[in-house]
């Protein structure tokens, strides 16, 4: 999910149902189109292309509109090579088409592409999707032996809330996400337990294959797991941006990602820590964050960062600063007793934010 001054951008993924002249056809367009991409990225390295390039310039069998497509993804790949210290070669077959060179109604999209050396309309059977807003750029991929097409949307945003409520949310491991609103009182929402005991379980299942030599179903594990924990952050960030306009809030606060793991870091050393440090640093608190944050502003919630500097050791009563103990925080100066990740989300909500920031991937 990305921001632009129109609103929200959002990508949907479309599986695609080609018949096999059609899944030909998408194959060889689509390998003529990284090689197109790959040969333009060479031209600007070597400086003989034009500074004002067109598609007259260059000979490729795509439709004209999209090898327009393809010199404007090529001269991105050349820009990012300034990053990357090397010219990147395309290896996965993929195409993209711009939003005036495609449509999709119902079950059926339909896009050109040369056939016989000739630019055609080819209608494409596909999953029936319901979607609200601007359609961008259309991507198409081969994932895991299925045709898939990522479509790109743009979502106006929501008038900001007539609500003054303030939530503030905790992440962790243990319990996912503890939300604290203002004058409301406190709610846990998701199993950690179960979440954990899921991902060791694939994570057990992985080991045994490495040792067996089977790497194919390793990423299959891999990709399992990654959907399974995807499905579960959109059901948990759903679940906290109800709670939130059901309470009548207008702010959601939470932590900046940047550290979050070393912030959540144990010290302790053995198997048990072993387990939990691995658990950590695959945990998705950049993912969850994300869901949470674009779902909220479509309802006109707006989110804001805060700096999550000892949240779970500041006592909300008097400010003083304790490490809980296990999962219960008692403070040593005034006596306020309760759940540590409660701590949390109370401080979080308490301090002041930056709102629209973009957030550090350092959690992902």
């Amino acid at each position: 999910m990305s921001r632009s001054a129109k609103g929200l951008q959002t990508t949907l993924q479309v599986r695609l149902y080609p018949t096999s002249e059609q899944s030909r056809l998408l194959m060889a367009h689509c390998l003529e189109y990284i090689s197109t991409v790959n040969v333009l990225v060479a031209a600007l390295d070597a400086g003989i292309l034009p500074e004002k390039t067109s598609t007259k310039d260059f000979v490729s069998n795509l439709p004209s509109a999209v090898k327009n497509q393809a010199l404007r993804d090529a001269h991105s790949v050349f820009k990012r090579s300034f990053e990357l210290g090397r010219i990147p070669v395309l290896k996965k077959p993929i195409a993209q088409w711009n939003n005036q060179n495609w449509r999709l109604f119902g079950n059926m999209l339909t896009l050109p592409m040369c056939v016989d050396g000739k630019t055609q309309q080819v209608h494409i059977p596909c999953e029936g999707i319901v979607y609200a807003g601007v359609p961008g750029i259309l991507r198409i991929k081969k994932k895991r032996g299925k045709w898939v097409a990522d479509l790109t949307l743009t979502i106006e945003r929501s008038l900001p809330s007539e609500q003054d409520g303030v939530m503030g949310v905790d992440l962790g491991i243990k319990v996912p996400a503890v939300v604290y609103v203002v004058g409301k009182g406190t709610r846990f929402f998701g199993n950690g337990r179960y979440q954990r005991s899921m991902r060791r379980r694939f994570y057990a299942r992985r080991k045994k294959l490495q040792k067996a030599k089977k790497t194919r179903a390793v990423k299959k594990s891999q990709g399992k797991e990654a959907r399974w924990m995807k499905n579960i952050n959109h059901q948990l960030s759903r679940q906290v941006v109800n709670h939130a306009k059901e309470q009548g809030v207008g702010i959601i606060r939470v932590e900046a990602l940047a550290g979050i793991r070393h912030n959540t870091a144990r010290t302790s050393r053995g198997a048990h820590a072993r387990k939990n440090n691995r658990m950590m640093a695959t945990w998705s608190f950049y993912q969850l964050t994300q869901f949470l944050t674009y779902k909220a502003e479509r309802l006109g919630i707006q989110v804001e960062q805060i700096d999550p500097a000892h949240t779970s050791q500041e006592c909300p009563a008097c400010r003083a600063r304790n490490k809980a103990q296990d999962r219960t925080y008692v403070c040593a100066d005034c006596g306020w007793m309760g759940h540590r990740d409660k701590v949390g989300a109370i401080n979080i909500s308490r301090r002041a934010g930056s709102a629209g920031k973009r957030q550090s991937a350092v959690g992902a």
